[in-house]
């Protein structure tokens, strides 16, 4: 193991959370998805910034809850990126963007604590890093799938009862 390959910046200043909490818990899920030997960069930033990334990469003009970036191309779901040992870049998989005042103001819609609902987000961030995605109904269905085991996983060892991201209903 490499250590705590999770690194957390919090760019944000409007929505107070559990740093610490999150980093914990993003280090233990990216344990869960055996990629704990990969680097995760977490950005948390606020809603006109993910605004502008979301224009800019996707070319939609709304903030949104969560991006990722991944660092290797065409990986296939559930595949983790292969690495040549001497090169240590090749253990990044990525970056996942959390809109915090987006994730914020959709827990209080639903009734759902910022720090349960954190780990969702990054899951779903890290399956998009990890070559899940979901553009087709059998693809949506593979990635709720992912999420649910890992989050199942979570739930077991951290005594939450958080659901994944990507709605079963969508396939």
């Amino acid at each position: 193991m490499r250590g705590m390959p999770v690194w957390l910046k919090n760019l944000q200043s409007s929505v107070r959370f559990g740093e610490h909490l999150l980093r914990l818990q993003t280090n233990f899920i990216l344990g869960l998805a055996g990629a704990g030997r990969y680097d995760v960069s977490v950005v948390c930033v606020e809603s006109e910034s993910i605004r502008n990334l979301n224009r800019v990469y996707r070319n939609v003009d709304r903030a949104t809850d969560v991006l990722a970036f991944p660092y290797h191309e065409d990986t296939e779901p559930g595949a983790l990126p292969p690495v040549q040992e001497e090169r240590e870049e090749d253990y990044n998989l990525g970056d996942v963007i959390l809109g915090i005042s987006v994730i914020r103001e959709e827990c209080e819609r639903e009734g759902v604590k910022l720090g349960h609902r954190l780990p969702v987000i990054f899951t779903h961030g890290l399956c998009h890093l990890l070559g899940y995605r979901h553009s087709t109904p059998s693809l949506t269905e593979q990635m709720y799938r992912r999420e649910k085991a890992l989050l199942t996983a979570f739930n077991n060892s951290f005594g939450t009862h958080v659901a994944p991201l990507t709605s079963e209903t969508n396939y």
